[in-house]
């Protein structure tokens, strides 16, 4: 975890390479589900691992979560 801080796809790969494609599905999985933003160098990296892996299919289950309430500091 060290040498992959807090990369993203665009900077940052598992070093095993069968392990990429589970690895940036599961990534874009996550980021759909909580909607967040990916920049376009992630998106270019992201589509660049996932069209050598034509099988790949996206993590499902789980319920949605919402985020917490707020706190408000009077």
């Amino acid at each position: 975890n060290r040498s992959k801080g807090d990369g993203d796809t665009a900077t940052w790969l598992p070093p095993n390479k069968g392990y990429r494609c589970t690895y940036v599905a599961a990534q874009v999985a996550v980021k759909k589900k909580y909607d967040l933003w990916v920049t376009a160098a992630e998106k270019s990296a992201m589509k660049k691992v996932l069209s050598g892996c034509p099988g790949q299919k996206l993590p499902t289950g789980g319920n949605p979560t919402a985020a917490p309430p707020r706190f408000h500091a009077d």
